[in-house]
């Protein structure tokens, strides 16, 4: 496959005072300035992770429980070449969040969602678990791929928040969790969407798509998505990783400038 366009960025919010979000690509956890995108070159001639966790909110260390999942799922980057590898590295982050949680009882309860991408070969696999989302925008069409484990309140009662049914931890006891998995042939041109709920309680995913395929760059595609979701109240952290599939060929694609390239 050719080498992956990847841009990703994290921004607390209009009304938290603190992310709890993490973004990762190959490895690479989110510590840059705030809502300042990130570009990647990313060559992936091994298994590359991109993620997205979000760590639950009014729950103890959420923060902690969301850069513990995305690093346990990065280390196993080298053996994801199949689903069954994808969702046993999934459950070792729900396994590696209650032991932390077995350290310090003042953190019993902290929990994360996750969505990720694993770029194998020709192919893509999506998991995640909770509310956080997958996305495939082709040929200017957006699917959503992830699955929520969520319930959303009926319309007219916005005060009653949405109630995750399945999270990494998040619980005061071990609990068992059961990823979501889909494969997906990749074509030239795809672009994967990985978000927070942040991003898709503001956004409806028409405008999410308008968004993207109205920026032909992805840089302006997360920026115009950020920028949109913190102009309509941005309640919530708001994380985005925009995985972009070329359409030229490598030797044209050598020439653009990258801030980061990932072998």
């Amino acid at each position: 496959m050719r080498q992956l366009d990847v841009v990703a960025v994290t921004h607390r919010g209009r009304a938290r005072d603190y992310n709890q979000d993490t973004v990762s690509v190959a490895g690479f956890q989110s510590g840059v300035l705030e809502g300042q995108p990130v570009r990647f070159a990313v060559d992936p001639v091994r298994p590359v992770i991109c993620l997205v966790a979000d760590g639950l909110g009014g729950l103890a260390e959420g923060s902690r429980a969301s850069r513990l999942a995305a690093a346990t799922i990065a280390d196993a980057a080298p053996s994801l070449h199949d689903g069954r590898a994808v969702a046993d590295a999934v459950r070792a982050a729900n396994d590696a969040v209650y032991a932390e949680m077995a350290v310090r009882p003042a953190w019993s309860g902290m929990g994360t969602t996750i969505v990720l991408l694993v770029v194998a070969g020709e192919r893509i696999i999506c998991a995640n678990v909770g509310d956080s989302r997958c996305f495939l925008l082709r040929d200017a069409h957006l699917v959503q791929l992830s699955r929520d484990d969520s319930v959303v309140p009926p319309p007219g009662e916005a005060t009653v928040a949405t109630v995750v049914t399945q999270s990494l931890g998040g619980r005061s006891e071990p609990t068992p969790v059961a990823p979501h998995l889909i494969e997906v042939d990749v074509s030239p041109g795809d672009r994967f969407l990985l978000c927070s709920d942040g991003l898709t309680d503001e956004l409806e995913p028409e405008r999410i798509e308008a968004e993207l395929v109205k920026a032909d760059d992805p840089v302006a595609a997360v920026t115009a998505l950020l920028g949109a979701t913190l102009e309509a109240g941005a309640r919530d952290n708001v994380s985005i990783v925009l995985v972009t599939v070329p359409t030229e060929p490598p030797a044209e694609q050598a020439g653009t400038a990258q801030e980061g390239t990932v072998p």
